[in-house]
Parts: structure tokens; C-alpha cells; sequence
């Protein structure tokens, strides 16, 4: 494969894709380099509900799967590859792979980002044995069973909703005494029979051998830690940016975000950041397509500049 190119995009999330898209329809040689899934996170889950223009819920994979096919339709070349290196090389971008290296004139960053995990005892042990951060990927193995759901964000609740389907007992365990997910999700939750919630709540040991057998929970109100038995413990506590291949190349913040403006340009010249490695960013599949759509455009009115 060619290893000159316009444009490369490190991620074939929204974002990723959205912006394959424009460069495509620049007419610029467009590379997009994706290292698991092509359309991200989002395509594990179950629905989408909120995306504008679709009257009716939407399967995230389907709406990535047209992306991508449009992406290509535009002349964006798809590659499931991880990028490893990044660097800047004689007014160029040098993107090493790990058989390859390919150079751009000009790179988006869209990488997105990982599950969160609390750091707790047995918690890596038991990743996959009980432990698990994808209900729809999951959910189908704890059918009668009773989970517990860690989080109080949107993406929990939709854990927990689609859990209800399958599980006896779908237990929210969250860390304040409120919810901060949309209200629409919120109303659903407490109208099911399935589903209650422990508030003010932290879960401080996973325990078990081959398999999860039950969580150590501390009250924060009360001080009290207490063993419940649980099947199944679904992680939705939130993401961390993928931004090491940013290390000394741009400013992050502490937690690893970068910060930017409208433009969606960063302080190394050709590099452009999108979707949910930007500080602020709401992880909505919406935003991220807007990003995508943004940051083609400025890299599209640097590569004109170049000429």
C-alpha cells in the first residue's frame, strides 16, 4: 500500500470516520488507520436514541457501517492497523505501524478513548470471569442472574436497561445520591421492577477464585462496608483519552485530554485532534461527528495553505 499520503486519521471511530469522509471529498489521499473496531466503542452498544435525522432508534453498527462505506466511496482508504509512533519529520508526519510506517502531510487525531477502571482489588483478575465493561457484548451470559452496574452516567444507565432484559436483579451502584445521566433514562430506570439503585456507594474489592462471586461496597454516608453477592459486575464509570501517542508533541492536560479551540488545530503544525481525546467532549456520537466534520476542514485549509 501506498505510504504517501494527504491525510492520515488515527481512528475509525465517529469522529474518525466522519472526517474520512470530508477529506475524501477534498479529493485528498486519505488513510485511516483503526486498530480495533471500525465506528469505535459506540457499536457495541445497543441503540442509539438521539442521533438527529432518525425518527426511530438506530443500531449503532449499522450507522458506522454506512460511514465507513461512505468514507470509501469518497476514496478514504480503511486499514486495521494500530498506530504506535508519531512524529514530526521534515515538514512532514511520520505515522509508524507496527510492519510499516507511512508519512502524511498532515495528521487527525482521533483515537478516542479507553474504559476506566476503578484500581481496586481483583478487579483485573476477574476481567472477563464476571467482570465485564460491555453489557450488549455480555449481557446474554447472566440470563436469571443477579449484576451490579458501576456508574451513574448515561452510558450506566443504558447498561442497566439493557441488562434488565436478561438478569434477575440489576443493582446501580453509584458513588453520589443522584444520577447524572439525561432524565429520560433516568425515568425508565426507576419504572423498572428489575432495577434499584444503591446510592452514596463505592465498590472497594471484587471477590472470588475462577469467577465473580460478589462485591465489597462501602457506604460513604454511613462509613459501612458490606459483602453483597453478585453474578456479574458491569464497569461504567468512564473513559480515559487515548492520547500517548500526543505525549511531547502537544499539551494535555492532567487527566490526559487536549485542549482546543473551534478550529480544532493544535500548537504542532498539519496535527489536528477530534472527538473524545478533547477536553470537554460529552461523548455523544452527534459531537464527535461534528468534530470530525470540523477538523477536515481545518486540515483541508492547511493543505490548501501548503500549496
Amino acid at each position: 500500500m501506498d505510504r504517501n499520503w494527504d491525510v492520515i486519521i488515527i481512528g475509525g471511530g465517529p469522529a474518525g470516520l466522519a472526517a474520512a469522509i470530508y477529506c475524501g471529498r477534498a479529493l485528498r489521499r486519505t488513510l485511516v488507520l483503526e486498530k480495533k473496531v471500525f465506528g469505535g466503542q459506540i457499536v457495541f452498544s445497543d441503540v442509539i436514541e438521539n442521533y438527529p435525522g432518525f425518527a426511530e432508534p438506530i443500531v449503532p453498527s449499522d450507522l458506522m457501517e454506512q460511514m465507513g462505506k461512505q468514507a470509501e466511496r469518497y476514496g478514504a482508504v480503511l486499514e486495521n492497523d494500530e498506530a504506535v509512533g508519531l512524529k514530526r519529520d521534515g515538514g512532514e508526519w511520520e505515522v509508524a505501524v507496527y510492519q510499516n510506517a507511512y508519512r502524511a502531510k498532515a495528521i487527525i487525531y482521533a483515537a478516542g478513548s479507553a474504559h476506566r477502571f476503578l484500581g481496586v482489588p481483583g478487579e483485573t483478575e476477574l476481567l472477563g470471569r464476571g467482570v465485564s465493561v460491555c453489557a450488549t457484548c455480555d449481557a446474554p451470559f447472566f440470563q436469571n442472574k443477579k449484576v451490579a452496574v458501576l456508574g451513574g452516567g448515561d452510558t450506566a444507565l443504558y447498561e442497566a436497561l439493557h441488562l434488565a432484559k436478561f438478569a434477575a436483579e440489576v443493582v446501580i451502584i453509584h458513588r453520589r445520591d443522584q444520577f447524572r445521566a439525561e432524565r429520560i433514562l433516568q425515568d425508565r430506570v426507576f419504572k423498572s421492577d428489575k432495577i434499584r439503585v444503591s446510592w452514596d456507594s463505592e465498590v472497594t474489592r471484587f471477590l472470588g477464585g475462577q469467577k465473580l462471586e460478589g462485591l465489597e461496597v462501602r457506604n460513604k454516608k454511613k462509613n459501612a462496608v458490606e459483602t453483597v453477592g453478585f453474578d456479574g459486575a458491569f464497569l461504567a464509570i468512564g473513559t480515559v483519552p487515548s492520547t500517548d501517542l500526543l505525549k511531547g508533541l502537544v499539551k494535555l492536560d492532567e487527566s490526559g485530554y487536549v485542549a482546543t479551540d473551534m478550529t480544532l488545530r493544535t500548537e504542532a503544525p498539519g496535527l489536528f485532534v477530534s472527538g473524545e481525546v478533547i477536553k470537554g467532549n460529552r461523548r455523544q456520537v452527534a459531537i464527535s461527528v461534528g468534530m470530525g466534520v470540523q477538523a477536515a476542514l481545518s486540515c483541508e485549509e492547511y493543505l490548501s495553505s501548503l500549496e
